[in-house]
């Protein structure tokens, strides 16, 4: 069919024409091309994209696939964050073990079938049918549109892009194939309705431990105490974060003040703003300087709400990784250690600094015991705090069983009624309805113990508590609860099941191919050129792509 349309195509000038921008198309956006789109770079002169238990994928074939799922239309760092292009080898790979099958048990494929899919507008795309309408002109097929399309758009000419859609209709052969052997009872189709449709909703508050560290404050005592007793978890502590004390640079023991100035208004009022957020720091400095504590002054005045409560502690630093910026570490750095350093302007403010000790190269653990110690100590005591608040918070809730979490804890605000948040602000949110999803609990977070809990609490029983999710802890209130209608399921049933049939049919092809994968891995019959895997974003041109790794890429 496509042969006849060929050979009726236009004149020769509109050939010549063709060839004209083909020339151009392949100079500018050929595989060889850094331009136009972020297509993989192969460098110009790559043999082949990956060989798959004897098939040769094509550097242009690779290509084909990427335009097709729309990989142009990507800017390169979004492509990399979801691994766009090894997302689109896997697939590649896919197929080609998939239509290896097929031709091992007898499936064939001519090119007629493949052209009266095409005169249909349909093509089929890494495991997809789609529809095509720019190749169709008056809702009938147009060759010329055709070619445009293979050769403008998926840089393919005709024949090698009727010579891809053989090996996807092959690979569909098996996906069919597959798919035809699945079955789903009753039982599971109304079971996943059930689930689906029982949802609820829960008002949550959350109490971070994080905000709790910074408040304990652990004696010398309580910390020799707690590192001879813990020598063992310590040491492994240590062996796990060695890199950060072999050949480190020099590191300083810092303590800071910080004093803010007012932001926003006038310049005038900026400038009034920074004078006296520098008077009022370098009455700091000297009330340091004449003998009074530096941690009592920080603790009273300092605007730097991490550190404040440890008496302006900031652990060891290295230069460059404080919030101070270069010229205040600069005269950081060259000070003596007890040296009163400022006040200085800098990144957030004007500072005032003392450097407690110097430390750098190899740093054996024997340095360290104590700083880890003192370290994991202040977490156990925040996570212990952190703990307390949110079982002193639950009791307040449930001591006021009528209202909401939001009403127990009211959003709070400032003189111009604008929301004030900070360090400590207890506040209910809600996850909105959802359905069970294995341990993911919607808007919280992955806690098993909280998903089963969430959905048997009731009216009576609405409250659950305090669960400890990713460094917080968080006690939830039912707030409604929505069953599933089985009259709904009733009239849907053979819906559902079409669908239930069709996602467990892909569940299983998905199962074949990856086992096909790691077959072929194994026997050493799959091999990746990395290079076609470049993403234009900077010097690190090669992904650590592995074949047949678990499908969480996108």
């Amino acid at each position: 069919m496509l042969e006849q349309m060929r050979r009726s195509s236009q004149s020769l000038l509109i050939y010549v024409l063709f060839g004209i921008v083909i020339a151009v198309f392949i100079i500018n956006f050929g595989p060889q091309s850094k331009g136009g789109c972020d297509a993989p770079d192969t460098g110009g002169s790559v043999p082949f994209a990956a060989k798959v238990d004897g098939s040769v994928l094509s550097p242009a074939g690779y290509r084909y696939a990427f335009l097709l799922a729309g990989g142009a239309q990507y800017p390169a760092q979004l492509a990399k964050q979801r691994h766009l292009k090894e997302m689109i080898m896997d697939k590649l790979i896919e197929r080609e073990l998939l239509a290896g099958e097929a031709e091992r048990l007898g499936f064939r494929v001519s090119h007629e079938e493949v052209e009266d899919l095409i005169s249909e507008a349909k093509i089929v795309g890494l495991g997809y049918e789609q529809t095509v309408p720019s190749i169709q002109k008056d809702g009938k097929f147009d060759y010329e549109l055709f070619k445009r399309f293979v050769n403008f758009q998926l840089g393919l000419s005709p024949r090698s892009f009727i010579e891809e859609q053989r090996r996807e209709l092959l690979a569909t052969r098996v996906r069919q194939l597959v798919r035809g052997g699945v079955a789903v009872s009753a039982d599971e189709v109304k079971d996943d309705f059930v689930r689906r449709g029982n949802q609820v909703n829960l008002e949550y508050v959350r109490v971070a431990t994080r905000q709790h560290d910074s408040e304990a404050e652990p004696t010398q005592a309580e910390t020799e105490a707690y590192a001879t007793k813990n020598d063992a978890k310590l040491r492994e502590l240590y062996t796990q974060r060695k890199f950060l004390y072999e050949k480190a640079p020099r590191e300083r023991k810092l303590r800071q003040i910080l004093v803010k100035m007012d932001a926003g208004g006038s310049a005038d009022a900026d400038k009034a703003s920074d004078k006296g957020a520098e008077k009022k720091a370098e009455a700091l400095a000297a009330r340091v300087r004449k003998g009074e504590s530096f941690a009592t002054v920080a603790k009273a005045s300092s605007d730097d709400a991490r550190s404040k409560s440890r008496g302006g502690d900031i652990g060891w630093r290295r230069q460059g990784a404080t919030t101070m910026g270069p010229a205040v570490e600069e005269k950081v750095w060259a000070a003596k250690d007890g040296e009163v350093v400022g006040p200085l302007k800098g990144t957030d403010g004007w500072y005032v600094v003392v450097p407690e000790g110097s430390r750098e190269g190899d740093i054996p653990f024997e340095k360290v015991r104590s700083e880890l110690a003192e370290d994991q100590l202040r977490q156990d005591k925040g996570k212990a705090a952190a703990k307390a608040d949110a079982d002193a918070s639950l009791a307040k809730a449930k001591a006021a069983p009528t209202k909401t979490l939001k009403q127990v804890f009211p959003v709070a605000t400032d003189a111009k009624g604008n929301e004030t948040t900070g360090e400590g602000t207890i506040r209910a949110e809600e996850t909105g309805l959802f359905s069970r999803r294995g341990s993911v609990v919607e808007g919280i977070g992955t806690s098993p113990e909280l998903a089963k809990a969430a959905f048997q609490l009731t009216t009576e029983n609405p409250f659950g508590g305090p669960y400890e999710v990713s460094g917080s802890y968080i006690f939830v209130k039912l707030k409604e609860r929505k069953q599933a209608d089985l009259a709904e399921f009733e009239k849907k049933k053979v819906e559902l099941t079409r669908e239930a049939a069709l996602a467990k049919g892909e569940s299983v092809v998905d199962e074949f191919a990856m086992r096909l994968c790691r077959e072929a891995k194994e026997a050493k019959k799959i091999q990746v050129n990395r290079t076609m895997l470049r993403y234009e974003d900077g010097p690190e041109t090669v992904t650590s792509y592995e074949p047949c790794a678990p499908p969480a890429r996108m």
